[in-house]
């Protein structure tokens, strides 16, 4: 509770700081016959520079601080902008009534973040869909840059496509099958790896299951334990040391040359039939894809492709949750785990899904691959994807949809 109110307290006095930003500078340009829609005419006619004309227009006709604190002008472009509206003939009280709602706003800011820069921290991170992308993109580069400094090891895409459809002979039993894989994966430094994967099914409270068999998309790997399928990967084949925990097998990519001199590629596919049940019960009310996300990786792109006969689950949405600990199963439904997420998952289409992508030039043959393996028409299937840049590590990033009502 106490974090509650320390939160209210934090966004009631970001609001009534900026809003009073807001009101002084709307009553200063009103005194001026200036239109804050207009932000050229008030560059030109007030001679300040246009990036500060804009900034101020957004002030004024953006009512969500989150959008646009990274616009408030420092003091120096504060000085000038109120400088010019005085000396265009702005009434005195306007201008004191400016000066000091920026004043009360840095105050603000100090009392509760310290500074600009940490507040734009703090927006990110508490409310990421509210703040501009290329702010919350680029406070991810940074750490992208930082992890892959620290690891040793970076990836240009992460993949992980997942599909569901009706068993063909008990249609209360869903088939499954994924893709998933690393694309341009480079080392830092030579002894640098990261896990292929970690295979495992879980219960709603993160419990882990029984899962059927899983079989190979490719048939020529259905002997190869990582079901790579050898036509999307790097030539020659990355090379890949097996890592043995309590109660699952883990790959991880081996030593090699730093750079593109040791740029790997892999891309793996597997199915399940009659992996679960269509139907909701006592332990699972919803279906969850995982993927995890434990390398620096520039772009994420997830897909789930859901059969036309499974209506219960076109609605699929995306969560994501902190990876604490070496556990391989997510952390289920510990909301203290979940993560502010700014993507949302968008439809690709349907009856086929447009799953063409500039990041990824051959996952249209990969995904004609699974259809193949699988007996499956395209026709019959809508298509949803999430993409997100530079996605955190470590997480688990989930594509969750409903389960039907039980009979």
């Amino acid at each position: 509770m106490q974090s509650t109110i320390q939160t209210d307290q934090f966004d009631n006095a970001l609001d009534h700081a900026f809003q009073g930003i807001r009101g002084a500078l709307t009553d200063l340009l009103v005194s001026v016959k200036a239109d804050p829609t207009k932000p050229q005419e008030i560059a030109r006619r007030f001679k300040i520079n246009k990036n500060l004309a804009w900034k101020v227009s957004k002030i004024i006709t953006v009512t969500d601080p989150h959008a646009v604190i990274s616009n408030l002008p420092g003091t120096a472009g504060m000085d000038t902008i109120l400088s010019a509206f005085e000396a265009a003939g702005a009434p005195e009280p306007h201008l004191t009534a400016a000066r000091e709602a920026f004043g009360s706003f840095d105050r603000m800011v100090e009392v509760h973040v310290g500074d600009r820069s940490t507040l734009q921290l703090v927006l990110s991170s508490k409310a990421p869909r509210r703040v501009p992308p290329e702010h919350l993109h680029q406070t991810r580069k940074m750490a992208f840059q930082g992890n892959s400094c620290i690891w040793g090891i970076q990836s240009r895409v992460r993949l992980a496509s997942f599909f569901l459809a009706p068993n063909p002979n008990d249609p209360a039993m869903l088939d499954t099958a994924s893709l998933s894989g690393m694309i341009d994966v480079r080392r830092l430094r030579s002894n640098a790896s990261v896990p292929l994967l970690v295979r495992f099914a879980y219960n709603d409270d993160g419990s882990i299951r029984q899962a059927p068999p899983v079989d190979s998309i490719d048939p020529a790997s259905a002997d190869d334990p990582l079901h790579l399928m050898p036509e999307f990967c790097s030539d020659p084949l990355p090379e890949f040391v097996p890592v043995e925990g309590a109660g699952f097998m883990r790959y991880q990519l081996a030593p090699g040359p730093i750079g593109n001199y040791g740029l790997n590629t892999w891309v793996y596919g597997e199915f399940t039939r009659r992996f679960a049940s269509i139907y909701r019960d006592e332990h699972n009310l919803y279906g969850e894809h995982a993927a995890i996300v434990q390398t620096p990786t520039e772009w994420m792109i997830c897909d789930l492709q859901v059969h036309k006969s499974l209506a219960f689950a076109m609605t699929p949405r995306a969560v994501q949750y902190a990876q604490h600990t070496p556990s391989p199963q997510p952390a289920g439904s510990d909301e203290y785990d979940r993560l502010p997420m700014a993507e949302r998952i968008e439809p690709i289409g349907q009856c086929p899904p447009v799953t063409a992508t500039p990041l990824l030039p051959d996952y249209p043959d990969m995904v004609r691959r699974v259809y193949d393996r699988l007996g499956w028409d395209a026709t019959d299937f809508h298509g949803f994807r999430l993409t997100m840049k530079y996605p955190p590590m470590n997480t688990y990033v989930i594509i969750q949809h409903d389960l039907a009502e039980p009979k």
